[in-house]
């Protein structure tokens, strides 16, 4: 993963400077304040700071992060979205591409206005993240209908926001169809186990490869949900590898064969086909360079790369699923085994137990040996026998520890 850089708050300078850059953004500023002033209501103090910095350095902002100033006062005026989503539109201000809304009430009309302006498509927005915004689910449908109109959005972060099922439902309708977002994060979203089906349905018809979901309450058959298609995937891409390695050892024994066959035939022939041989590899030399090829579209289907699932209550402490926990390693088990493209997953806080554990651990010893596949960066609980987590500790390792603020975890992916 690339190294998380530093964030201010408000905003982050852009690197490349854009000409006339100073009047770009001078004109925002002014039109922000402009619309504030409409409102009754006050600029973002991060954002008007960032605005201000960015002039000075004749540069444009890419990233707005706007968070509400407590309003304790008769005549104190609050931090509004509507005036600077406004702002945007008027100054067709094109170079925002993370946008930030942290502890803002987002009422319907401010998810429908941020929808329409993503819907204008000439937006690069690369990043949303939207976190304890209050939204609703009927919200969430309106904001994941627009995310189809950005051809470059990748990543959404809905974190805090206690729509429930009914919400992750309609985030998973309204990504249908979906080819660009490669990332979601729904954590302490208040899922249950219905959400399972509706994540495993997102993660196998569309191109989200990294799904980000502590924190709720997804248990057992909710993983099993999530993974299942991706596990038959994985073990498909297993048979073809093991075939086409056959097919290349049977190759190499012909070849060794008519090798062998060859060295009956005359010194003479063996020069002059030596001779054809390095005239043909000085063509090739000589020929033009091939052109870097453009990235290809990310693939749409059953591939899971990231999956953090920590404090799901993944355990058999409810009666009746005391081996709940085996029978999910099981199948997670052939995911660590087979998946080419699994890297990272987050059990932490779910109290699997040592037999699942074990599992756990035979699974990352067989990708190693014989499936001779990358490692996965994979953090358990720590209650576990000793021997067992350490193992897993040095097969797994690499998973940084989330920093944890209060009851709630704020979880700031990196999307650059």
């Amino acid at each position: 993963m690339p190294k998380k850089k530093g964030k201010k708050k408000g905003g982050k300078k852009a690197k490349a400077k854009v000409e006339g850059a100073e009047d770009i953004v001078q004109s925002l500023l002014k039109c922000y304040e402009r619309n504030c002033t409409l409102t009754d209501s006050q600029m973002c103090p991060g954002i008007k700071n960032a605005l201000r910095e960015c002039k000075e350095n004749e540069t444009v902002l890419n990233r707005f992060i706007l968070e509400p100033e407590p309003v304790e006062k008769p005549g104190d005026m609050p931090v509004l979205l509507e005036p600077l989503l406004a702002a945007f539109r008027q100054e067709r201000y094109i170079y925002i591409t993370f946008l930030h809304l942290w502890g803002y009430p987002m009422s319907y009309e401010n998810a429908a206005t941020l929808g329409l302006l993503l819907e204008k498509g000439c937006y690069p927005f690369k990043c949303i993240e939207l976190e304890d915004c209050l939204l609703e689910p009927y919200s969430v449908y309106r904001l994941a209908r627009s995310f189809n109109h950005c051809s470059i959005l990748t990543t959404i972060n809905l974190d805090y926001n206690e729509f429930g099922d009914e919400g992750c439902k309609n985030l998973c309708k309204g990504l249908e169809g979906n080819t660009t977002m490669l990332s979601v994060s729904m954590c302490y979203c208040d899922l249950t186990v219905e959400s399972g089906k509706y994540l495993g349905g997102l993660i196998s018809s569309t191109a989200v490869r990294d799904l980000f979901v502590d924190g709720n309450n997804l248990e057992c058959d909710g993983l099993l949900e999530i993974i299942k298609t991706c596990v038959e995937q994985a073990k498909y891409e297993a048979a073809r590898r093991a075939e086409e390695a056959l097919r290349k050892e049977q190759e190499e024994l012909e070849k060794a064969a008519k090798e062998k066959e060859g060295k009956y035939k005359s010194g003479g022939e063996t020069s002059g086909d030596e001779g054809k041989d390095k005239e043909k590899k000085k063509k090739k030399k000589k020929g033009k360079k091939k052109e870097k090829e453009p990235a290809a579209p990310p693939p749409v289907g059953p591939w899971i790369h990231k999956l953090h699932i920590a404090d799901n209550g993944i355990d058999g402490l409810v009666y009746g699923k005391e081996f709940a926990p085996l029978m999910m390693t099981r199948t997670l088990q052939e995911l660590i085994r087979f998946s080419d493209c699994f890297e990272e997953l987050d059990l932490e806080d779910n109290l699997i137990g040592d037999l699942a554990a074990r599992e756990i651990l035979e699974a990352l010893e067989y990708r190693k040996e014989h499936e001779k596949l990358g490692g996965v960066k994979l953090r358990t609980t720590h209650r576990l026998n000793a021997d067992t987590f350490n193992s897993i500790v040095k097969l797994g390792s690499g998973l940084k520890k989330k920093k944890k603020k209060g009851k709630k975890v704020r979880i700031m992916h990196d999307m650059l």
